[in-house]
């Protein structure tokens, strides 16, 4: 599952925000419709490095040579994800106008996960940001936002699985997910069985 973790880098706290990918094993294209997905995370993540501070989200990635610099929500109003660049920055966008963090922070995102094979890069991204921006709620709230960030950034509405599995995962587990309750059942991937990513 999602996690945040910190440690001292005098003089600054450095913190990261770690979520993985995933993989569906049953349920393609239910999830929209309120259907079962059976779901379960990989041990492929994207990684955002910070430290807090200030009144604006700065971050670069080790993959992208442009720098995504937006200001916090001011007076109730977000910057508009459709108007970002570079666009990998309209899920940071999305986010941030979202979580509307009274803090801001500096940093960089790096990810193992390949982007646009299917994996869920892009909620592994909008995870790690909202955990990075302080987001404490419970997880079926942070899916929820972070679907609600999908939405605005892409224009695509697509269901919660993936944000709800990176969110939820339990360790060596696949996640049984009622899409319209968002009931979870953990279901033990037996210790001889492979999943192989193509």
């Amino acid at each position: 599952a999602a996690l945040s973790t910190s440690h001292e880098l005098a003089p600054v706290m450095t913190r990261r925000a770690i979520a993985p990918g995933r993989v569906n094993l049953i349920g393609e294209h239910t999830d929209y419709t309120g259907g079962l997905v059976l779901p379960m995370a990989i041990d492929r993540c994207t990684e955002i490095s910070f430290h807090r501070g200030g009144d604006r989200v700065r971050l670069r990635s080790l993959d992208e040579p442009h720098v995504v610099d937006l200001p916090l929500p001011v007076d109730g109003a977000a910057t508009d994800p459709a108007s970002v660049q570079p666009a990998w920055g309209r899920y940071i966008a999305a986010v941030v106008a979202e979580v509307r963090p009274t803090v801001g922070f500096t940093g960089h995102v790096s990810t193992d996960i390949p982007i646009g094979a299917g994996l869920s890069s892009s909620a592994a991204l909008e995870v790690a940001t909202a955990l990075a921006l302080g987001f404490e709620g419970t997880s079926d709230e942070l899916a929820q936002l972070c679907r609600r960030a999908e939405h605005a950034a892409s224009g695509v509405p697509c269901g919660i699985m993936d944000q709800l599995v990176i969110a939820a995962a339990v360790r060596d587990h696949a996640l049984l997910i009622d899409c319209h309750t968002l009931e979870r059942t953990p279901v033990p991937i037996p210790s001889d069985a492979e999943i192989v990513v193509q």
